[in-house]
C-alpha cells in the first residue's frame, strides 16, 4: 500500500494556525478515497514533519502552503525529497505564484485540487510523467459532487468547523480568496446539513462556518435554518460565522439566531470613509459597520470583528479613526492587521509596482503577526515602520481591554479564554519585543 503524507504547512509558533484543522487537506482524502478505495494509506498533519517524514518514510507527500509560511513550506519539500518521496505543491500560494517552485518540488496542483490529485496519483501508479503543473479544466459544479471531508484523518474536538460554499461575491482589495475560487458555488442546504449531523455525532457542539461569506445565498439560508431547527441530532449545536457589514439585516440576523448562530465575524477594517473605499471598493460605509453590530446585538448575536491599519494613503489620523470607532462600537471582539501585500490582489500589484515585494523574496515578510526581529512590507506612504509599531500597539491594548471586559458575555467564554490566554501571552511577548 502506497503512503500519502499531506502536510499544512503553517508557522508552528502561532496559535491561532494550528486552532483548526485543514479541511482542504481532509477533501482531497476523502476524494482519493472515493477514486482509489484503499489503495493509499493517508497521514494529514501540521506538526513533527520532519519526524513523520523519517520514521513513517511516504511515498508522496503534498504540501499546501498560503504565501507567508511558503517558507515552511519550501524546508519540508527539502526534507521530502531528501527522503526519496514524490513532493507535491498546492494552496492559495502556488496557485497564485507557480513560477516560485523549486527543484525541491515535483509537481504544482494549482486551484481545486479534488479532481487534480486523483489525475495525479493515476499517472504515478501508471508510471507515467507527471507535468510540472496541473490544473483543473474547470471547477467542480454543483459542488454537491464533492465527498465531505475524511473527519477521521482530522483532529475533531468539541469545536469544529465546515465549509458551506467555496468564494466571495466581493472582491476586497486585500483579499486573494475571490480571486482564487474564480466564482462563488454553494453547497445545498441538504448537504450542509446531512455534514453537521456527521459532526454531531463525532461529538461536535459548535461549528464554525468557515465560509468567506455564510449569509450570501438568502434562499439557501432560509431552507438550512428549517432544516436544522428540525433536526434533533442539531438541537444543541451552536455556531458562528462570517458576514458582511451591509449584508446584516433584521431578517438575516433573526434567521441566523433562529437556526443557533451565537457569533458573527465581520470583516469591517475601517472607521474611516475614504480607508473603506480604497480597502472595499465603496460597497459598505462605516454607517453600515455600526449598523451592523447594533443589529447582531439587537438579536442576541455576538459580533467581532478585523480591521486593517496601514493602507498606503492612510494618515495617523485616519488610523486612529478606526482606534475611536472600535471604541464607540460595541464590538465583543476585535483584531487589527497591517496591511500585508498577497499575491493576486490589488496590494500585491501595487507592491510590486514600488519594488517592495518579488517573487524570491523571504516570504515571512508577510506574517502579519510580526516582532522587533522582522521585516515586514510596509505599505504605508505616510508612516513608517517605528510609527506603525507605535500605534499597532495602542490597538493591541484596546483589543485586550475589550477581550477582558466582553469576555464574561460571549457564547463561548470558556474556549475564549484558553484562545485568548495563549493570544494575550503572544501579543504581550510581542509589544515587549517591538520596544527593546
Amino acid at each position: 500500500m502506497k503512503k500519502i503524507l499531506f502536510v499544512n504547512a503553517i508557522n508552528p509558533l502561532s496559535e491561532v494556525q494550528y486552532r483548526w484543522p485543514n479541511l482542504g487537506l481532509g477533501y482531497l482524502a476523502s476524494a482519493i478515497r472515493r477514486h482509489f478505495g484503499r489503495e493509499f494509506e493517508i497521514r494529514i498533519i501540521d506538526r513533527g514533519v520532519k519526524e513523520e517524514i523519517t520514521t513513517w518514510a511516504p511515498d508522496i507527500v503534498g504540501i499546501t502552503a498560503v504565501s507567508q509560511n511558503y517558507g515552511y513550506a519550501k524546508q519540508y519539500a527539502a526534507m521530502a525529497k531528501s527522503a526519496g518521496a514524490v513532493v507535491v505543491i498546492g494552496g492559495m500560494h502556488i496557485s497564485s505564484l507557480p513560477g516560485t517552485m523549486t527543484p525541491d518540488l515535483d509537481v504544482a496542483v494549482i486551484g481545486e485540487g479534488e479532481r487534480v490529485i486523483c489525475d495525479l496519483l493515476e499517472l504515478h501508479l501508471d508510471g507515467k510523467p507527471i507535468p510540472r503543473t496541473m490544473q483543473a479544466a474547470e471547477l467542480i459544479d454543483p459542488i454537491d459532487q464533492i465527498t465531505r471531508p475524511a473527519r477521521d484523518l482530522l483532529h475533531i474536538r468539541v469545536q469544529s468547523s465546515l465549509f458551506s460554499s467555496r468564494g466571495c461575491p466581493y472582491r476586497c482589495t486585500f483579499c486573494f480568496s475571490s480571486r482564487y475560487w474564480r466564482k462563488v458555488r454553494f453547497f445545498s442546504a441538504e448537504y450542509v446539513a446531512e455534514e453537521l449531523v456527521e459532526m454531531a455525532r463525532m461529538g461536535v457542539r459548535r461549528a464554525n462556518f468557515y465560509d468567506d461569506l455564510f449569509v450570501a445565498d438568502k434562499r439557501r439560508l432560509v431552507k438550512l435554518a428549517e432544516i436544522i431547527r428540525n433536526e434533533p441530532a442539531l438541537a444543541k449545536m451552536r455556531f458562528w460565522c462570517n458576514c458582511r457589514a451591509n449584508t446584516v439585516t433584521d431578517e438575516t440576523a433573526e434567521i441566523m439566531a433562529s437556526m443557533g448562530v451565537v457569533s458573527v465575524g465581520m470583516g469591517l477594517e475601517s472607521g474611516n470613509e475614504r480607508t473603506l473605499e480604497y480597502l472595499k471598493g465603496g460597497s459598505v460605509s462605516v454607517e453600515d459597520n455600526y449598523a451592523a453590530v447594533k443589529i447582531l446585538h439587537k438579536h442576541g448575536i455576538a459580533a467581532t470583528a478585523s480591521f486593517v491599519i496601514g493602507s498606503p494613503d492612510e494618515t495617523e489620523a485616519e488610523i486612529m479613526d478606526t482606534y475611536n470607532f472600535i471604541r464607540k462600537s460595541g464590538l465583543d471582539f476585535v483584531d487589527a492587521f497591517p496591511l500585508i501585500p498577497f499575491p493576486c490582489t490589488p496590494v500585491w500589484d501595487e507592491a510590486m509596482a514600488r519594488g517592495l515585494v518579488s517573487e524570491d523574496m523571504d516570504w515571512n515578510r508577510l506574517n502579519v503577526y510580526w516582532t522587533a526581529k522582522d521585516d515586514p512590507i510596509i505599505m504605508s506612504r505616510h508612516l513608517s515602520r517605528a510609527d506603525l509599531d507605535r500605534v499597532y500597539a495602542k490597538f493591541q491594548r484596546l483589543r485586550l481591554w475589550i477581550a477582558v471586559r466582553r469576555a464574561w458575555f460571549h457564547p463561548f467564554f470558556k474556549e475564549m479564554v484558553k484562545a485568548g490566554v495563549k493570544k494575550s501571552f503572544n501579543s504581550v511577548r510581542m509589544l515587549c519585543q517591538r520596544s527593546a
